[in-house]
């Protein structure tokens, strides 16, 4: 069976994203389309503002054939780690092409671009000046938007394999907060947050959506009660941050204020947002660095045409479809981060519920 990659967040799925689909779908033509997926909580550190099994409904209802986890300790990173581990994943699944959007969408200019090798010097010089480590590899490379920096990433990631790389032309900003058909997952949160009509960019339901400025108190009571040499302790937390972050904790009562006050040419959104969900979910440095090679793959949805995929293949490699048989050390991180997830919803033990059932099956 002829297999295509793409690799998703879809916070939330929308009109863009069924682009995406269809575009793969029409390029590749796939016996089988499948989607390497974060979970509940995104690379760029905000939480999904529907949960994991939500998007998958939403994948599987728009041609997806079969939808993977990629773990939360992959996917709250950077794009490196967090595009070569989904690639890992997608190989793994014997895929034949990854389909990904980029903003040039010139294939040969990003093949370039991930044959650079990095000058180590002139790079710690540029975050030395108070650039971030994205703007200062953009400043290496040339100016490389968000997505052609994932895709530069996945191309690296790619070198090691035999998938086939496939370009498409992303159809919006995904900064953008303009509402219309084709509109960024940016613009439809801020429409969620204000109460507007989202009809128009999606066909979802959203009748609880959920985000980061909700996890705040927690966030903010535990940096008023925890120890910095405690913080210290926690993943991605270097550089005395904590004294930062405790410090803005006390000074600002809502998220946006603490977030506008910790972020500088040094420190990205990106990069604070992720360190406070490891706080949060308490995932610590030792807990990342013990870790053993995943050798599973968490399967969360499939239709009838993954579900013969996956049987044809199950034999070769770790499939899992119940919580339960996570391995562990990775079972105990995916549960944390579940419970915290959870502990958002008026009704957390429905949740919960539905963390330790099977896949979504359509």
């Amino acid at each position: 069976m002829k297999t295509a990659g793409i690799i998703v967040e879809y916070n939330p799925f929308h009109n863009g994203h069924d682009h995406h689909i269809r575009q793969t779908r029409a390029i590749c033509e796939p016996d089988v389309l499948i989607a390497c997926m974060s979970g509940n909580y995104n690379q760029r550190g905000d939480i999904s503002i529907i949960n994991k099994f939500a998007k998958t409904e939403a994948a599987l209802s728009h041609g997806v054939d079969l939808v993977v986890e990629l773990p939360y300790i992959f996917t709250v990173q950077n794009a490196y780690v967090f595009g070569s581990k989904a690639v890992e994943i997608l190989n793994r699944l014997k895929v034949d092409d990854l389909v990904f959007g980029s903003e040039s969408n010139n294939l040969e200019e990003l093949k370039k671009y991930a044959e650079l090798e990095v000058d180590v010097t002139r790079l710690k010089q540029l975050m030395h000046d108070g650039n971030s480590y994205p703007k200062s590899y953009g400043l290496l490379s040339g100016s490389l938007y968000p997505n052609d920096m994932l895709a530069v990433t996945y191309l690296k990631a790619l070198k090691q394999t035999d998938i086939r790389p496939v370009s498409i032309q992303r159809t919006n900003d995904y900064l953008s907060e303009e509402m219309d058909v084709i509109a960024s997952a940016t613009a439809i949160r801020k429409a969620l947050k204000e109460g507007k009509d989202i009809s128009k960019a999606t066909d979802l339901q959203i009748d609880e959506p959920l985000f980061n400025e909700d996890l705040y108190p927690y966030i903010r009571r535990l940096l008023f009660t925890t120890d910095r040499k405690d913080l210290e302790e926690i993943f991605m937390v270097t550089e005395g941050i904590e004294n930062l972050l405790k410090e803005n904790a006390i000074r600002c009562d809502s998220y946006e204020d603490f977030i506008n006050n910790s972020i500088s040419r040094r420190y990205t959104r990106s990069r604070i947002q992720r360190i406070l969900l490891h706080m949060a979910n308490r995932i610590k440095k030792e807990d990342v660095n013990d870790l053993p090679d995943n050798d599973y793959i968490r399967v969360l949805g499939f239709n009838e045409t993954g579900r013969r995929y996956l049987k044809q293949i199950k034999d070769e490699i770790n499939i899992v479809t119940l919580f339960k048989n996570i391995p562990e050390p990775y079972k105990d991180i995916e549960w944390k981060t579940s419970l915290l997830y959870a502990s958002l919803y008026k009704d957390p033990s429905a949740y919960i519920r539905r963390e330790l059932q099977g896949p979504v099956i359509k």
